[in-house]
């Protein structure tokens, strides 16, 4: 029986691999009954479920920790690169997402238990993937954004042209139509009540 209190990050140490090889190598030549990892993200960011979380892990046997924490594995070999962006958004749902159901658990690498190993690698940015998973702001996405800040400045330019506000240029490109307050949705508010464009 698991009972986490933890969760340890894991590279698979390949440059390739998917859940299905990596299951068929932990089952088949390590002898285990299923995949060793509760959770793996591969390489296109899509995200599998291995074991069940109140199931005994096998992912790291020091100080017991098969028994005290969910493991997630990321495809690839970060003592050769980082993980690409799709993998770090997904691992970040994922944390977010296990701390909506058990709280805040600390979150370690491999070798902080293992310390013979590099696991999950000398390039994994750890300090990173920590500060985006406690960090508050869910945000907007990049393409939310870019849609905003768009919309906010066609509105201004048409404001501008119907001489409601003097200077465009003050509003546009210092990114201050996505930011907490929607200034995007202000100035398109006021262009659709000010008149037809």
């Amino acid at each position: 029986m698991n009972k986490p209190d933890k969760i340890i990050l894991h590279h698979s140490a390949t440059d390739g691999g998917t859940f299905e090889s990596i299951k068929r190598y932990h089952m088949q030549t390590n002898g285990w009954r299923d995949i060793g990892y509760h959770y793996l993200i591969e390489q296109d960011g899509s995200l599998h479920k291995g074991r069940a979380e109140n199931d005994t892990g096998a992912h790291c046997k020091e100080q017991r920790c098969n028994f005290t924490s969910l493991g997630i594995c990321l495809v690839g070999n970060f003592d050769k690169y980082e993980p690409n962006q799709k993998q770090l958004d997904t691992l970040d749902k994922l944390l977010k997402d296990i701390f909506n159901r058990y709280g805040k658990l600390s979150i370690y690498t491999h070798n902080h238990f293992a310390g013979y190993k590099t696991c999950p690698g000398t390039r994994f940015p750890m300090d990173k993937v920590i500060n985006r998973a406690h960090s508050n702001n869910t945000g907007v996405s990049e393409v939310a954004k870019s849609w905003q800040q768009q919309t906010g400045e066609k509105a201004i330019d048409s404001l501008a042209k119907k001489g409601l506000i003097a200077n465009s240029k003050d509003w546009k490109g210092k990114d201050l139509l996505n930011e907490n307050t929607p200034l995007w949705l202000f100035f398109e508010m006021m262009n659709r009540i000010s008149g037809v464009r």
